[in-house]
């Protein structure tokens, strides 16, 4: 690779790192949501499994507040207004 090509990959990556990591950082990376991942206190019992309860347990309410950011009516359902409306504000294309 010629010193020109080198110069422009180098700038490149170093104009677009820093919003790769600032979309990691802003979505909790990978999309968990910043998500506890550590199994002791995972298991509440502290019997050495994780029962599907225990999984979910300390997440339900990040996803209950995230499902009741789109319900915007407040009627504990999502419509296809609210979806649409959650799916545009967010950059998402609906699966046609």
């Amino acid at each position: 690779m010629n010193f020109k090509r080198y110069a422009i990959v180098l700038a490149v990556a170093a104009l677009t790192l820093p919003f790769i990591a600032f979309a990691g950082y802003h979505y909790g990376g990978h999309g968990n949501m910043n998500m506890v991942w550590d199994m002791t206190v995972l298991d509440t019992d502290s019997d050495g499994v994780l029962t599907f309860d225990e999984f979910i347990s300390p997440n339900v309410d990040k996803w209950r507040s995230g499902f009741d950011m789109i319900d915007t009516n407040g009627d504990g359902k999502v419509e296809v207004d609210e979806w649409s409306a959650f799916t545009e504000v967010h950059g998402m294309k609906p699966v046609q």
